[in-house]
């Protein structure tokens, strides 16, 4: 009895000084849970698992060769555990061997088919080996286990950018930010992706106002300049002189208000060599925008000075940024002139209107009504009563 008591204590010692080396993993003291978890191998009533910690605790010293061996030790002990296979294959996989590494992954996925880190491990494996098809089913495996696994969103929107799917990738991307704001990966894969998807809608849109039979165009943006490329095939020809004044109209009315300049190279399909090339500013050539003189005076004299003023100012910056040659400032501003002016005139039609309106208020109900007044009794003549009198 007295033994069976002693052996119960020392398998409750050995769960606390488990707990307390696990404590000191977590917290980065791994020489400390080194030196106490090889004496709790004795007493402790699952020796796999302290094989399995030691082994993830030499891992992160840098010690490969003692970490297989405590795994190969925990599996040893308990075939049946998943977290020795997966740690084990995760071990040789770092070490290059894939093949021992896919086997242990296997054997761990037969006894726990839904354990999301490895097919999430395995999927990484496949993705470097550019086995798209097999990472892919992996990655989708990892999320249907556990849906907030950020890591494998990123890594599957990877997977469909190789595979030609960039819609889904992005998608992919999305939710990888939803689950962790703080991927920066994903949050930069997203914003090259839409940029992307931008690309290709600006040049099939190009490609189909400008008519070019049988040429490809490529636009790309360049924050606030478009790189536009330009592939004919052999035989078939392109006025290069007049294609940059085409593009600025084009682009002009599409009212592109953060593109300054667009570059334009043209070649010949599979050849190297280009032919054109060019750097040519949007608005060159524009006429300088409106500045309203008149209805700017108007207003700030007349109409309405507190938005005439403003007016008046924006008019007086206008050929100022013209000249300097930034015409898109000098488009705002002669819309400002406009709105300003166009606010001053309504303000003032409103304010006369209710002046006049009240004015007239004031005619119709504040004069006296004639009609409504009593009749006032003259007294009779002197005359009048002497002659009753009588």
């Amino acid at each position: 009895m007295g033994y069976n008591l002693m052996a119960c204590w020392r398998r409750q010692q050995a769960r606390y000084h488990y707990r307390q080396a696990l404590n000191q993993i977590r917290k980065g003291n791994l020489d400390a849970a080194l030196g106490s978890l090889p004496c709790l191998l004795k007493h402790h009533p699952h020796p796999a698992n302290i094989h399995l910690e030691l082994g993830k605790a030499h891992w992160q010293a840098d010690h490969a060769s003692a970490a297989l061996e405590h795994f190969n030790q925990a599996i040893a002990l308990d075939p049946a555990n998943v977290r020795a296979y997966g740690n084990r294959g995760l071990l040789y996989c770092q070490q290059g061997q894939t093949d021992q590494a896919l086997a242990d992954w296997q054997i761990a996925l037969e006894r726990q088919p839904g354990h999301s880190l490895i097919h999430y491990n395995r999927g990484l494996l496949y993705l470097r080996q550019q086995h798209y098809t097999s990472a892919l089913a992996d990655f989708d495996s990892a999320i249907a286990a556990n849906p907030n696994l950020a890591e494998a969103y990123l890594h599957r929107g990877y997977t469909q950018e190789a595979l030609g799917h960039p819609d889904a990738a992005a998608r992919d991307w999305e939710l990888a930010l939803c689950n962790d704001l703080n991927l920066d990966q994903a949050r930069v894969k997203l914003h090259h992706a839409h940029q992307a998807h931008r690309d290709r809608a600006l040049s099939r849109r190009l490609q189909t106002e400008l008519g070019l039979k049988q040429i490809t165009v490529v636009a790309q943006q360049h924050d606030n300049s478009l790189r536009i490329e330009i592939y004919r095939p052999v035989g078939v020809g392109i006025n290069y002189f007049t294609l940059p004044d085409q593009l600025r109209r084009l682009l002009i009315s599409w009212q592109m208000d953060d593109i300054y300049s667009f570059d334009l190279t043209g070649q010949v399909q599979d050849q190297d060599v280009v032919e054109w090339r060019g750097h040519y500013k949007l608005f060159q050539g524009q006429p300088c925008p409106p500045a309203r003189w008149h209805q700017v005076l108007l207003t700030a004299f007349f109409i309405f000075p507190p938005l005439g003023i403003p007016a008046l100012a924006c008019a007086m910056n206008l050929r100022q940024a013209y000249q300097r040659g930034d015409y898109l400032t000098a488009k705002q501003a002669s819309k400002a002139v406009q709105g300003l002016c166009r606010a001053g005139g309504i303000i003032s039609l409103t304010l006369v209107t209710m002046l006049v309106g009240y004015w007239g208020y004031q005619q119709v109900y504040d004069s006296p009504d004639v009609s409504a007044s009593p009749a006032q009794l003259l007294p009779p003549r002197p005359s009048a009563l002497a002659e009753a009198d009588d």
